[in-house]
């Protein structure tokens, strides 16, 4: 189970954008409450409350790549 580019959520548009800043590091995937989450990392190590959970944890894997592949690309506001 691979996502497209194509299938971006806005969370995780947002996420890359922040990652690109700096506030967050990368995004990472977490069990909480017997879901699995995904969450961002901040440069100290610590983690954000979460951004999306799923009851996949193959999901949440491909979301939270998906965001760190998105953070790689260099987007401008004019892509469109």
């Amino acid at each position: 189970m691979t996502a497209r580019l194509s299938e971006t959520q806005l969370w995780q548009q947002n996420l890359a954008s922040l990652i690109r800043s700096g506030l967050f590091s990368r995004a990472e995937t977490r069990e909480s409450h017997g879901l699995y989450a995904v969450v961002g990392v901040y440069p100290d190590n610590t983690y954000s409350a979460p951004l999306a959970k799923y009851s996949d944890v193959r999901r949440a894997m491909d979301a939270a790549n998906l965001a760190n592949r998105l953070a790689l690309t260099k987007q401008t506001s004019n892509a469109n």
